[in-house]
């Protein structure tokens, strides 16, 4: 008798965490850690250049990131990398809208000293409040530019995710398109001319990893491959191509970040 209780007790209590769990994740997929009053924004380092030139052997360019004058990020932003994450955003007020790149001389401990130039990126970027914005560094000194995309993020139903592509090849190959091709999916996923963006397509999840292979646009043949992508339900992905030609530390690869 008393393992007949038991037993009764502890499926009334799996089936109530299960309960709970769904209720949670619903719940969570409306609610957003930010400032409605605030724009929710990321910067990506797609630069691929030396210039201006940073310090002796640090090798690609690192930049910190003003709103006006407020210095945003702690840690500079490297080549291929995201701020403040590669699956968060930063709540910025929408009362300034003037942003800035500047070159990181730091070795080590030592911050070096600015020098004249050392402004690589400056441009207005309009910020709404409640809304999302990618803001990509790309191109080639001296037309390099500021690259902004809202991100009109879809809620991916039960066992889908969302994703979106992006092409940020600089020259002299800013005139070839590239295709995205999915092993899983055996088509194309995206066609795309420089500095263009996709928007979110919704795909199912399935129960193997992906591997995303970048072509020049109606060919077969691969020039780099993204492996082992294995998305989770309900969440949203971009990804973008980056770098010139095949040499360190600018060297053509596809790279992912999360949206939500």
């Amino acid at each position: 008798m008393k393992k007949i209780t038991y037993f009764t007790l502890v499926f009334v209590s799996i089936f109530t965490i299960l309960s709970c769990e769904k209720n949670l994740i619903e719940a969570n997929n409306q609610w957003e850690y930010s400032n409605p009053n605030n724009a929710n924004v990321k910067f990506i380092n797609a630069y691929t250049s030396n210039v201006p030139a940073g310090a002796p052997g640090v090798g690609a360019t690192r930049f910190y990131i003003y709103q006006n004058t407020q210095k945003l990020n702690g840690n500079a932003l490297s080549a291929a990398g995201s701020w403040p994450g590669p699956a968060t955003y930063a709540s910025l007020a929408t009362t300034s809208s003037d942003f800035y790149a500047i070159l990181d001389r730091r070795v080590g401990n030592d911050y070096g000293k600015a020098a004249k130039g050392d402004t690589a990126f400056k441009g207005s970027v309009p910020l709404s409040a409640g809304k999302f914005y990618s803001v990509f560094m790309i191109g080639e000194s001296p037309n390099q530019k500021l690259q902004v995309v809202e991100d009109k993020i879809i809620n991916p139903i039960e066992n889908s995710y969302a994703v979106r592509f992006g092409n940020f090849i600089v020259s002299p190959l800013t005139d070839r398109a590239l295709d995205i091709y999915s092993r899983r999916a055996k088509k194309v996923l995206a066609t795309l001319k420089y500095s263009a963006m996709t928007e979110f397509v919704q795909l199912p999840v399935g129960n193997i990893s992906d591997t995303l292979d970048v072509r020049e646009a109606g060919t077969t043949k691969n020039l780099y491959s993204f492996n082992n992508f294995i998305p989770v339900s309900r969440r949203s992905y971009t990804f973008y191509t980056y770098g010139r030609g095949t040499v360190a530390p600018f060297a053509e690869r596809l790279i992912n970040y999360t949206n939500r």
